[in-house]
Order: structure tokens, then C-alpha cells, then sequence
């Protein structure tokens, strides 16, 4: 697990990066599409908050 700072909003979360089944990211399934937008939109992992604001329907 490491903490980082969401590039998007600037909130720190801890990610667990080593075992993503168990990260806070898991909760959100993202198209390959999504993916590639996030990876080109940002240099870092975004906090489970901006990730359900990005792409909760």
C-alpha cells in the first residue's frame, strides 16, 4: 500500500497498487476506452471519489 495524492482534486488515499482486487479502485469498472482516457488525462492514479464522479452512471 502506498498513499498518493489524487491529480485530479489533491485528496491523499492510499493505494494498494501491489493488490488492486483490494484497492479502493476496484469498485469502479472502467471500459478499456476509460482507461485510456484516464492514462492520457493524468499522470497518477484519482482517488475512489473523483473515480465515481468520472464514471458512476
Amino acid at each position: 500500500m502506498k498513499e498518493k495524492i489524487c491529480p485530479r482534486c489533491g485528496a491523499r488515499f492510499i493505494c494498494n497498487h501491489e493488490n488492486v482486487s483490494q484497492c479502493q479502485c476496484a469498485a469502479i469498472t472502467l471500459t478499456p476506452s476509460q482507461h485510456e482516457t484516464l492514462k492520457s488525462a493524468y499522470s497518477d492514479c484519482l482517488c475512489i471519489n473523483c473515480l465515481k464522479e468520472l464514471f458512476s452512471r
